[in-house]
């Protein structure tokens, strides 16, 4: 019994020894630094010692992929000095002395290197062998192997695949990363599913493709935002055009104010019109839209005030575009004026003496008015009256015809109307003047026949005279021979 006791002491003592043995190695080198790099980061390696007696030299061999890294130079620290040359290809000689040496954890300096930009690793092992020589007794140590693993976070942020209601995007490509297409008009939901290239990268929060997505008519812009291990981003766009056959027409063919009897000259591309009524209380307003798809929604006041009221009639087409027609209604607290300040005639022989309380007229008439005559009332409020010849030429006219102008309440508010009439009466009347130049005509023609006989007989007798005195010179001339 005694003699297995002490073989469980020995064993108990043996599985001591070890663990004080390894708590008394204190001499050590070690790699401090980041574990994790992007493409393209620039890296700081700390050289490090730990010594339990003084030392004053570091000799080492420092290793890196040169696929990975570019090194890019040594800063020394705590005193520590570089003893020799050294060359940026791996691996690297690289000796240290201290002047007054060094006891316990110092950095000794620091490693800068570069990740390649076009590397294609996503990891690489450091390595570091080196030995220190104690200050008091020159002893070397060759301390343990150190080796450092540094992770290289992949840039892809790139896709596999996008589809599109269970299909793959017509010329899918990872490097292209816009896309357009149509769908039918009857396609109103997108399923979008997106898979990744490199399964460290990740979807951005908000933009990761998604089902049940609604499609409106024409254009919907929807993104997918890939983001790699790296912390880079890549944005897909793709657009889906909805086709819309629904009617766009949103005019109207007429605007109807009182029943017509609001006089408006309507036009589908005019959009604001003001009137003005006179102690109206309510109006009513027929808009008539273009296509029978379309549907309008008048809004306009429960009553009209004096002043101004504004009406609005907006026109919806059937794929919900609207135009809004304006109808500023200026109501004014008078009565409408519905008279006029004159009527012209023009290609007329005479005027009309216009009266402000007169409203029948008499004009002579004349043939020639059939080819000439125009006839303008002139409005005392244009704004608030319309005045109408019942006549629109006068090729027919003829004696005792009548010409009748009405004027009437423009805005419809109230049944006021007015007439002014023009007779053409028949000219019965002597004229003197015509009378008295036929007495002159027959006068003179008497007078010029009168003349005209005179004048025969004066040469009848000068004629006679010359015979004679003739006759007379032929009879002396015989009887002188």
């Amino acid at each position: 019994m005694r003699f297995l006791k002490n073989i469980l002491l020995i064993i108990a003592l043996g599985l001591i020894v070890p663990v004080s043995v390894f708590a008394e190695n204190t001499n050590y080198a070690k790699l401090d630094g980041v574990e994790i790099a992007s493409k393209g980061d620039e890296i700081s390696i700390n050289l490090v010692v730990v010594s339990e007696k003084e030392i004053n030299e570091f000799k080492s061999t420092f290793t890196y992929e040169s696929t990975v890294f570019d090194f890019l130079g040594i800063e020394n620290k705590n005193g520590w000095k570089m003893t020799s040359e050294y060359s940026k290809e791996s691996p690297l000689t690289l000796d240290f002395s201290h002047e007054n040496g060094i006891i316990g954890e110092t950095t000794i300096a620091t490693l800068k290197l570069k990740v390649k930009s076009d590397v294609t690793k996503t990891n690489t092992i450091l390595n570091l062998e080196s030995a220190t020589k104690n200050k008091e007794d020159e002893t070397i140590n060759t301390l343990e192997k150190v080796t450092k693993n540094v992770d290289i976070k992949s840039t892809d942020n790139t896709l596999s695949d996008i589809k599109l209601n269970g299909k793959t995007i017509v010329n899918f490509s990872p490097k292209t990363y816009t896309y357009s297409m149509q769908v039918e008009s009857t396609v109103n939901v997108a399923n979008f599913e997106a898979t990744l290239n490199d399964k460290t990268a990740k979807f951005k929060d908000g933009f990761a493709p998604k089902t049940g997505v609604s499609i409106d008519y024409g254009e919907n812009v929807f993104e997918i935002v890939v983001v790699s291990a790296s912390n880079e981003e890549k944005k897909y766009v793709v657009t889906i055009i909805r086709q819309d056959n629904r009617g766009t027409n949103n005019d109207l063919t007429d605007l109807v104010i009182n029943s017509n009897k609001k006089l408006l000259e309507f036009d589908k591309n005019t959009l604001l019109y003001t009137i003005t009524t006179h102690k109206l209380t309510d109006v009513d307003i027929t808009a008539v839209p273009m296509d029978s798809k379309a549907t309008v929604k008048i809004d306009k006041p429960e009553k009209l005030e004096i002043g101004t009221n504004k009406v609005l009639i907006t026109v919806i087409s059937e794929n919900k575009e609207e135009k809004v027609y304006t109808l500023m209604i200026n109501n004014l607290d008078k009565d409408i004026d519905t008279t006029l300040s004159g009527i012209e005639l023009f290609g007329c022989d005479e005027s009309l003496n216009f009266e402000k309380d007169k409203y029948d007229y008499e004009v002579m008439y004349k043939s020639k008015y059939k080819e000439s005559l125009v006839i303008k009332p002139i409005l005392s409020n244009s704004d608030e009256a319309v005045a109408k010849v019942d006549k629109d030429n006068f090729s027919n006219l003829k004696p005792g015809d009548k010409v009748t102008i009405t004027v009437s309440a423009k805005d419809g508010t109230q049944n006021v109307e007015r007439y002014y009439t023009i007779l053409f009466k028949k000219d019965n009347r002597i004229n003197f003047f015509l009378i008295l130049s036929l007495i002159i005509f027959i006068v003179l023609l008497v007078t010029f026949i009168k003349l005209f006989i005179s004048t025969r007989k004066a040469k009848k007798q000068i004629v006679e005279t010359e015979k004679e005195i003739e006759k007379t010179k032929r009879l002396e001339k015989i009887n002188l021979e």
